[in-house]
């Protein structure tokens, strides 16, 4: 499998996914099997749906994307669609939807929706060492917190929305970098709104600046957005940045010390707007290579879709 493309969207992960499984050696195995083992899911037929929910996302992702003609390139995963719908994954040997996928050139297709998708609505990518390091990072703040001299009120509330951004990282794989951002903006919007209610003593305890410090440096790093628009802040990232968990890091201990320093989360999000520099990597361009595949009964009606 290639190393996969520096976008966060559906469409890409489904690409990689079924790039993966068409290498996979055992085309007799059932597609089920193949699926978890190239998703690194249990292989238990319930975790199938993870799979259908992205496909799923991915579909969705496409009916977003605003191009001239995209309704050729949406058919193709239409039909894909149909095809891991109508056929039973546990009875139905691999090989017959690989043919399927190779045949009518399906990769090339999502290929090309990812990176229509990502030129629209771009997301940072985070990679797995990032991920595993972050999931970490956040077991330990809720152990911090729970230990900690927080009154139960906060420490029930602080852990509850740790799990949601746990959950998130859980889920990268299904939901991507958009359900991390999901849950950061709705962990830092919760507490912006019962902000008043925290007792001075819990404001004033370094754990809670801590966690202030990783809420709001997880949004500002997923989110470049205007201290007034907590909510419903747009993504502002044209090129591939793929963050470092070392400049979060940073990031996270500037923004603890301005929290120390500053009363309202509003006030921490304003002195802290500017607390990561995104630098695009000149060497990686928006535009991936081709799969090389037999070429698709539709190419003729597919291609030239950026000249219509």
């Amino acid at each position: 499998m290639q190393q996969p493309n520096p976008q966060s969207n559906a469409l890409r992960r489904l690409e990689d996914i079924l790039d993966e499984a068409v290498a996979y050696e055992n085309k007799a195995e059932q597609t089920g099997v193949v699926l978890l083992k190239v998703m690194k899911l249990d292989v238990e037929p319930q975790n199938i749906v993870e799979f259908y929910e992205l496909l799923s996302k991915a579909k969705e992702e496409s009916l977003r994307i605003n191009k001239p003609k995209i309704s050729r390139y949406i058919s193709t995963l239409d039909e894909l669609h149909k095809v891991f719908i109508l056929n039973h994954l546990w009875t139905t040997e691999w090989n017959i939807l690989s043919h399927h996928i190779e045949s009518r050139n399906v990769l090339n297709t999502l290929d090309a929706l990812a990176d229509f998708f990502h030129a629209q609505d771009p997301l940072v990518f985070l990679e797995q060492d990032f991920l595993d390091k972050l999931k970490t990072e956040f077991q330990s703040l809720s152990d911090s917190i729970i230990n900690s001299s927080l009154s139960n009120e906060l420490k029930r509330f602080l852990t509850e929305k740790i799990e949601d951004i746990l959950t998130a990282i859980r889920r990268y794989h299904i939901d991507g970098t958009e359900g991390l951002k999901k849950a950061a903006q709705s962990l830092v919007s919760d507490l912006v709104m019962t902000e008043y209610k925290i007792k001075d003593a819990d404001k004033k305890n370094p754990v809670y600046n801590k966690a202030k410090g990783w809420f709001l440096g997880i949004l500002l790093l997923l989110v470049p957005t205007s201290p007034y628009d907590i909510i419903g802040a747009a993504p502002d990232i044209y090129g591939f940045w793929i963050p470092k968990f070392e400049e979060l890091v940073a990031g996270q201990k500037k923004i603890e010390q301005i929290a120390c320093e500053t009363p309202t989360i509003q006030g921490v999000l304003e002195k802290s707007a500017d607390v990561f520099d995104r630098q695009p990597q000149k060497n990686i361009t928006g535009s991936a290579e081709l799969k090389a595949l037999p070429a698709s009964k539709e190419e003729d009606s597919t291609k030239d879709i950026d000249n219509p």
